[in-house]
């Protein structure tokens, strides 16, 4: 993959330019929506997790946006999977011209959307690190660990892409699980609540979620300001590996038939 990621990385940096442009064509502020989406997201959440749900949480009011920050640090990591994994579903079967063309490298398009994905993940955590910047006038010391943290991520999403986009040619039903795992997922992710508040008696479940580990260390880094789990992230690591592979081989199987089925 990476051999032929390298050898075609001019027309990967150009699908991937004109996947991102695509997504706002037509629109009038562009691009700026990447930037504007996120921000009233951010502007939402801490408005209703530190104004309207503040008395029956009983949310620290000297730290009321802290919530906030949180539950959008969390997502954000969780958005780019969601992304990748909901877009495969109809990746090969809208993308036919490049089935057909015989020296095109099919498994290059999951690493396309998941570059994409990775395009709006990066502007959200832009905006959250300003976010903080305003609120708490300060930025996480460890905060250049994101790049590390980052890792298993965007690894993970691309075995995701090169394994659900190879299914979803067989099975049309794919993208209907798909769309209710993504569900599950988020909410057996730490997204709207630390690893840590979990019972011990369900926290294995949570613990068997691939994005737990990624998400705690996401907020380390750029939250909490510290270092990365190294126990999390070799986990996160060895998982991100085993899906990336698995998706591999599957994908590799399977694109020889893909012309016969579209």
């Amino acid at each position: 993959m990476i051999k032929t990621l390298y050898k075609n990385s001019y027309l990967l940096k150009q699908l991937v330019k004109k996947d991102i442009q695509q997504r706002y064509q037509g629109s009038v502020l562009g691009m700026l929506w990447s930037f504007i989406v996120p921000i009233l997201m951010l502007i939402i959440y801490t408005f209703v997790f530190s104004e309207v749900f503040q008395a029956k949480w009983d949310i620290d009011t000297s730290d009321k946006y802290q919530f906030a920050l949180v539950l959008f640090c969390g997502l954000s990591a969780f958005n780019m999977v969601a992304e990748v994994m909901n877009r495969s579903t109809a990746l090969i079967a809208s993308n036919t011209n490049y089935v057909k063309k015989v020296i095109f490298p099919l498994e290059m398009l999951p690493v396309v959307i998941t570059c994409s994905a990775l395009f709006n993940c990066v502007i959200s955590f832009i905006i959250l690190v300003v976010a903080k910047l305003i609120l708490y006038h300060n930025v996480s010391r460890t905060l250049y660990l994101i790049v590390l943290a980052m890792i298993p991520l965007i690894v993970m999403s691309v075995g995701l892409g090169l394994f659900i986009s190879a299914l979803s040619v067989y099975l049309k039903d794919v993208g209907n699980v798909i769309s209710v795992l993504v569900t599950v997922l988020m909410y057996m992710s730490p997204v709207f609540f630390p690893l840590s508040a979990v019972p011990e008696s369900f926290r294995g479940i949570c613990e068997a979620n691939p994005m737990t580990y990624i998400i705690e260390n996401f907020r380390n880094v750029v939250l909490y300001g510290e270092c990365l789990n190294w126990k999390f992230y070799g986990i996160s690591c060895a998982v991100a590996i085993g899906i990336y592979l698995l998706g591999k081989v599957v994908f590799m199987r399977a694109k020889e038939g893909f012309a016969d089925v579209l």
